[in-house]
C-alpha cells in the first residue's frame, strides 16, 4: 500500500479550503485525520472496505439497480479521490464497479451543498467529539439558475457522519431515505488515507 504523504495543516490556511470555512473556529476541534481529508488545496486519495446495504422492501432494492446505486455487499472495496479547488471540492466514490461523482461547495446561506446530477442537499456542518456530522436542512431540483426546492415531505434525507478511527484512518457512515419507502442505501465501515497533498 502507498505511503500516506500528508500536507501540514496549517490553521492560517483554513479560510482558503471549503470545511475550514463552513466551520469557522470550531474546525480546529476537528480531528486530525478528518482535517485531512479536507485540507487545504490539497488531492487526497483514500480507501478501504465499505459494508453496503440497500433497503427490505422490493420497492427500495428496485430503485437502488434503477439509480444504479452501489451494489450491496459486505465488504466492498471502496476508493475516494477528493480534488479541492477555489470553488470547493470534487468527490470521486469507486464502490467496487459503481462510480459516484458529486461537487460540493458553499451555499448562499452558509451551508455545506452537494450536488449529484441535478439533486443539491444542502447541510449544516457540526463537530461531535472530533468528529463531523452533517445535518441535512434542504433539497432541491437544479436546472441551470433555476432551484426548486423540495418540500420535506418528498426530499430525499441524507444522515452522515465523519470520525478519527486512527492515525490514517477514518470511520464513515452514510444513511440515504426516501419519504414512504425508508432505506435505500447506507455504507459504512474505515476507509485509510493513502495520500493527501498540496
Amino acid at each position: 500500500m502507498p505511503t500516506a504523504s500528508f500536507a501540514t495543516t496549517n490553521p492560517r490556511d483554513a479560510p482558503r479550503a471549503l470545511y475550514p470555512r463552513l466551520l469557522g473556529s470550531s474546525w480546529l476541534e476537528v480531528a486530525e485525520p478528518v482535517r485531512f481529508v479536507h485540507a487545504s488545496g490539497s488531492t487526497v486519495r483514500a480507501r478501504g472496505h465499505l459494508r453496503i446495504a440497500h433497503g427490505r422492501s422490493r420497492l427500495a432494492r428496485f430503485l437502488a439497480r434503477v439509480l444504479r446505486l452501489p451494489r450491496a455487499s459486505a465488504a466492498a472495496e471502496t476508493r475516494l479521490v477528493i480534488t479541492s479547488d477555489a470553488d470547493g471540492e470534487r468527490w470521486r466514490r469507486t464502490f467496487g464497479d459503481r462510480r459516484l461523482d458529486t461537487r460540493q461547495y458553499r451555499a448562499g446561506d452558509g451551508d455545506l451543498a452537494e450536488r449529484i446530477g441535478i439533486l443539491e442537499l444542502r447541510f449544516r456542518l457540526e463537530v461531535s467529539e472530533g468528529g463531523l456530522v452533517f445535518r441535512q436542512r434542504a433539497a432541491a431540483f437544479l436546472w441551470g439558475p433555476v432551484r426548486v426546492p423540495l418540500p420535506a415531505a418528498w426530499a430525499p434525507t441524507v444522515d452522515a457522519r465523519e470520525d478519527a478511527a486512527g492515525r490514517r484512518q477514518v470511520r464513515i457512515h452514510v444513511g440515504v431515505a426516501l419519504p414512504a419507502l425508508g432505506p435505500v442505501l447506507t455504507y459504512d465501515g474505515t476507509i485509510e488515507i493513502e495520500e493527501a497533498r498540496a
